[in-house]
């Protein structure tokens, strides 16, 4: 669903006097602490799977580190160095390729390459626990209840790293709501 089929899908399913107050997405965030306790790790891990896979060339090891370098599970370590590497940026990509509409009564929430649209009553989002950083960023943490035949179970859910523009419209519509109460 792109940008212009989220908001004609808000159009067609808005519960009477609902207003859409802003949309957006947050912002591309892939340095955030990532790099440091993700990424270059898995550089480090990566170094090391090749290192161990060419046998440490031109180096004199003692005995144990040669049994290391033939016995150690290279495989292992090389794919947990390449997911290192990989979700972080497939995460912020999917994070920046996720669309926000907030409306009078509601927050909904709907990823471009997928046709799932999520939503939550205004209150419930008013009433999260917010994380504000450094950067003028914030995210908004909240329970939510996952009701399937297979599954009944509390899930933390959440609206990460959106802009300072994303508060001040969730401030504007919690006060449009309780004027309209």
């Amino acid at each position: 669903m792109d940008k212009a089929g989220l908001r004609q899908w808000v159009e067609q399913n808005k519960q009477e006097g609902e207003e859409i107050v802003w949309a957006g997405s947050p912002r591309l965030v892939f340095m955030r602490g990532l790099f440091l306790t993700r990424v270059l790790p898995g550089l480090v891990l990566l170094g090391v799977a090749i290192w161990f896979h060419i046998g440490a060339p031109g180096i004199p090891l003692p005995q144990w580190a040669m049994f290391l370098t033939a016995a150690f599970p290279k495989e292992v370590v090389f794919l947990i160095a390449v997911l290192l590497l990989t979700v972080p940026p497939l995460r912020a990509y999917m994070l920046r390729h996720t669309r926000y509409i907030i409306t009078t009564r509601r927050v909904i929430k709907a990823r471009i390459f997928t046709s799932r649209v999520r939503q939550w009553p205004l209150e419930v989002v008013a009433r999260a626990r917010r994380i504000d950083y450094r950067d003028g960023l914030s995210s908004y943490i909240f329970d939510d209840w996952e009701d399937t035949p297979h599954r009944h179970e509390r899930i933390s859910r959440g609206i990460y790293f959106v802009t300072p523009e994303f508060r001040e419209a969730l401030e504007k519509a919690e006060c449009r709501r309780q004027k309209a109460e």
